[in-house]
């Protein structure tokens, strides 16, 4: 999601007196709120009865709707609504692409450039503007409230760890279990970037990952963070270690120095492009979708990514870091 901030902010530039509304589903929405160019957000609450069509309000009056995803029932009730331009990812053969009044050709996936640049060409295509991606190195991100900061320094002493400490962030679990980093290479990590750097390693989890976090670190936060409680903890934190992951965009917006670990993706898509070091082995099969990736019965690209490969590339930010 935040990967779109620098197209939006740049849209809002040009055209000042644009509303804009950002769609998303519900616990995503938190990053984005108070953005300054943006109206409003709008979530999606799946699970929840009719939760997907009570967005629905927001949508009348709209002046053109962009699907960056598939979304047949909505862009049903865009054409039924009478939105003039309803522009979107299609789906071959489906008898409601007809709904759409531009289908796309401008695809994240099918480009290896920097996400935010592509989506720039995204909205250019969709709403036939000249969007200008403006500085894309510069992802935002929605300050966490002062009494989120306050909460975030509570848990930080539970842990015995104090507001100024400095402390690396561990952040190995994904939503998507083949991005997952191997829990014995961020076991030895945390040994030994300890020993190295001096530094505790806090990790952060699911709560479902809250045994096996334990494992890994005696600093763990597992099931205890909020959404803006990972913000602030980013925020703080002197170096993130992450794979492709919402953690890793939050750092490319707070400017926190990141190893970020690629598997199934490329780093020249996703990897912030200020203050990272992304691990990428190139393995013949990578890149991959997620259906080949879930059938993959080594994930020898994620799971041969070793301590020592991760402590070269934390020396290596925090020797710039130290430098400037």
């Amino acid at each position: 999601m935040l990967c779109f901030t620098p197209a939006l902010r740049e849209m809002k530039a040009q055209y000042p007196d644009a509303r804009i509304v950002f769609m998303t589903k519900y616990g995503n929405h938190e990053v984005l709120e108070g953005l300054p160019y943006l109206e409003k957000i709008i979530y999606i609450r799946r699970g929840k009865f009719l939760g997907r069509y009570r967005v629905l309000p927001d949508f009348v009056g709209t002046d053109a709707v962009v699907f960056t995803d598939w979304q047949p029932q909505l862009l049903l009730f865009s054409r039924l609504l009478g939105i003039p331009v309803r522009a979107g990812v299609g789906r071959e053969g489906h008898r409601l692409e007809r709904c759409l009044t531009r289908r796309l050709e401008t695809n994240v996936m099918k480009s290896k450039e920097y996400a935010p640049r592509t989506n720039a060409r995204l909205f250019s295509e969709a709403l036939d503007i000249c969007l200008d991606a403006g500085d894309v190195s510069r992802l935002d991100v929605a300050q966490p409230s002062l009494e989120v900061c306050a909460q975030t320094t509570t848990m930080l002493a539970e842990v015995g760890l104090r507001e100024r400490d400095p402390y690396i962030m561990l952040s190995p679990f994904t939503g998507f279990e083949q991005r997952n980093w191997s829990l014995e290479q961020a076991k030895q990590f945390v040994t030994d970037a300890a020993k190295e750097f001096g530094m505790p390693v806090l990790v952060t989890a699911p709560a479902t990952q809250r045994a096996v976090a334990r494992e890994i670190s005696g600093y763990s936060l597992a099931g205890r963070t909020g959404t803006m409680h990972l913000v602030e903890l980013v925020k703080r934190a002197t170096l993130l270690v992450s794979p492709d992951s919402g953690p890793m965009h939050v750092a490319g917006a707070v400017d926190t120095p990141c190893v970020a670990l690629f598997s199934k993706d490329l780093p020249s898509r996703w990897a912030p492009r200020r203050a990272c070091v992304p691990i990428y082995l190139e393995k013949v099969c990578s890149p991959c979708d997620d259906d080949t990736a879930r059938r993959c019965s080594h994930v020898s690209c994620m799971r041969e990514i070793s301590s020592g490969m991760v402590l070269r590339a934390c020396r290596q930010l925090l020797g710039q870091t130290a430098g400037k």
